[in-house]
């Protein structure tokens, strides 16, 4: 196989994720919930916006956020509640497959990501990891805000269990901010302005 044949079925394989739906909103009732590409990308925009707040390196988090999710291809989406019960691969194992075949350089490049993001709780942790870490538990937060503002009844078990886990200073600021601003706060004073003249 070419590094370039071996590069466009690593691009086919991570567009899987754009199909994988993130399992635990299924047990909250959510018909169509999220896929796990949709998770990412706020993802990485939230590692980004955090780690630059935090003084680390926001493009490291944002890729960091962005792949973090890679192995799930291989090994699904399994809800916290499974997790019990079910044993998956570690990620990192997973990686060194869906690489292989990749520009040697290039595959340990991505190994090294998901390696940093998934050591994002140890004591020697970088800064960029544990912002990428936050971001995943926030971007979890306020999609259990939207879903909770569509009608969702039984995300709340979400929005308690991810201001709890969010360990940057930053994150903590920004799990506040989410749990007392709505998901239409972004919209709203446009719409409450529309028409009228600017100041």
């Amino acid at each position: 196989m070419t590094a370039e044949s071996a590069v466009i079925r690593f691009a086919y394989e991570a567009g899987h994720l754009k199909h994988l739906p993130r399992a635990g909103w299924q047990l909250a009732g959510v018909a169509q919930p999220e896929s796990v590409a949709e998770h990412s990308f706020r993802v990485g925009i939230l590692a980004y916006v955090i780690a630059a707040l935090e003084g680390g390196n926001p493009d490291r988090a944002a890729t960091l956020g962005l792949f973090h999710d890679l192995p799930e291809t291989r090994v699904g989406d399994v809800a916290s509640v499974g997790k019990a019960y079910v044993r998956t691969t570690d990620a990192r194992e997973v990686i060194v497959d869906q690489t292989a075949g990749l520009p040697t350089p290039l595959a340990e490049h991505i190994q090294a990501l998901i390696s940093e993001h998934e050591g994002a709780k140890q004591p020697d942790s970088t800064l960029e990891a544990r912002c990428s870490r936050d971001a995943d538990k926030l971007e979890c937060l306020l999609q259990a805000r939207e879903y909770a503002a569509a009608g969702n009844t039984q995300v709340g078990p979400w929005v308690t269990t991810m201001v709890e886990a969010v360990a940057t200073e930053t994150g903590k600021r920004l799990a506040a901010a989410a749990v007392e601003l709505p998901p239409s706060v972004w919209w709203q004073q446009f719409a409450d302005a529309f028409g009228k003249p600017r100041a």
